[in-house]
């Protein structure tokens, strides 16, 4: 009885965890994004499944990161859903004012992109935002874009702590795929005893 009890909260624990990935492959595998820009520098994204153009209602695991015509850079920076409007999605941050280059990418609940060309022009009356965390050009060649970026002298905390947020999410995804292999491990080992107390018995 304890074998059959620790098999069958095995296989339970491992539904759990693979419930969101049963959900997206009802609407396919690929998560298309389409990318807009407000007139504050905040952007908005558009987020739809490939197969069927639904919107993505599930929770969603994407950054965006972005590179200016001069060189510097921002992000990646975490989608945060925007309330009451399903499979849309913003960045705390705003883009500072000039012409950008945007990704974005996705690694929950599908594996998704998005680029567009941006012009973030300057609001009046108001300022950049504070916690833009903007990497200045790099001197001869633009910036490489690889890794997050760092905070520029004298950023605010929230920058450090949107950087932060961005790398957990990954971190979370690693951790749930440990999960499920850690319960079907469970599984197969609690067959293994059953066959072998059955064949003593």
């Amino acid at each position: 009885m304890r074998i059959r009890t620790l098999a069958a909260a095995a296989v339970l624990a491992g539904a759990a965890l693979l419930g969101g990935a049963g959900q997206a492959g009802a609407h396919g595998d690929t998560i298309v994004f389409k990318i807009s820009a407000l007139g504050d520098g905040h952007t908005r994204t558009a987020a739809t499944w490939a197969n069927d153009n639904d919107p993505v209602t599930d929770k969603v695991a994407a950054t965006l990161s972005a590179v200016a015509e001069d060189g510097r850079s921002v992000g990646p920076w975490k989608l945060e859903p925007v309330a009451d409007t399903p499979g849309t999605f913003t960045t705390g941050l705003a883009l500072p004012p000039g012409r950008w280059a945007v990704t974005v990418e996705s690694g929950f609940p599908a594996l998704g992109r998005g680029t567009a060309d941006l012009t973030v022009t300057a609001v009046p009356g108001t300022a950049p935002s504070a916690g833009a965390a903007v990497v200045p050009p790099v001197p001869g060649g633009s910036a490489t874009g690889s890794g997050p970026a760092a905070p520029a002298p004298g950023a605010s905390a929230p920058a450090a702590a949107e950087a932060a947020s961005s790398t957990g999410s990954g971190t979370s995804w690693v951790l749930a795929l440990a999960a499920v292999l850690v319960a079907v491990a469970a599984v197969a080992v609690a067959s293994f005893l059953l066959r072998r107390r059955r064949t003593a018995g």
